[in-house]
């Protein structure tokens, strides 16, 4: 169950086996439903979680209604509502699961205890909110000025694997689009 946990933190960086057992022992597995909420708006998150199958979503809903998507996380992963989390405020957020998913999840106490006394457990978390921020960044200059077709080859180069996991409906709320026009613009490429 937590071999792929182990792998992803050991693709961060050099660990003993001390250090990773400390850091597997404080996740544990949980199964979730297609559409599961793990965090909704005004809940106050209190996890962190590694994908080990499936898909989650962040999202949250604009002044009309809509969902505005800013994050999918697939195999492999990890995510949170990380300013919920970061801050224990209540979230602007929802995060769901897409699809049935089997996670591994670490409550936040023990998750900064961790990053407090596993050097290699601060390091992966370090990067990972580098590549938030860097994918958050990427995302909204990249956007910006955008034409819809160049949002749609940003996503092909960048994240191919929405297109063939995620609903067209998902993936035009991430392009900031409706569906009807990432279908045609699918049809142009």
């Amino acid at each position: 169950m937590y071999q792929e946990l182990e792998q992803y933190i050991k693709n961060h960086g050099k660990i003993g086996e001390k250090e990773l057992q400390k850091i597997i022992k404080a996740f544990k597995p949980m199964k979730t439903a297609r559409n599961e909420m793990l965090c909704n708006i005004g809940q106050v998150c209190k996890h962190f979680y590694f994908i080990k199958k499936g898909c989650l979503k962040l999202y949250e809903i604009d002044t009309k209604g809509n969902e505005v998507t800013g994050y999918f996380a697939l195999e492999d992963a990890i995510i949170s509502a990380n300013t919920s989390f970061i801050l224990q405020k209540p979230s602007r957020d929802c995060l769901v699961s897409l699809e049935p998913s089997e996670l591994l999840t670490i409550f936040r106490d023990d998750f900064y205890k961790l990053v407090d006394t596993v050097p290699e457990f601060a390091n992966v978390y370090h990067k990972f909110m580098e590549f938030a921020f860097i994918h958050s960044q990427m995302r909204i200059y990249s956007f910006l000025g955008m034409e819809g077709i160049d949002k749609l080859r940003w996503v092909m180069e960048h994240e191919p694997k929405l297109l063939s996991r995620i609903s067209s409906k998902a993936v035009a709320s991430y392009l900031g689009m409706t569906n009807s026009t990432l279908s045609k613009l699918r049809a142009k490429l």
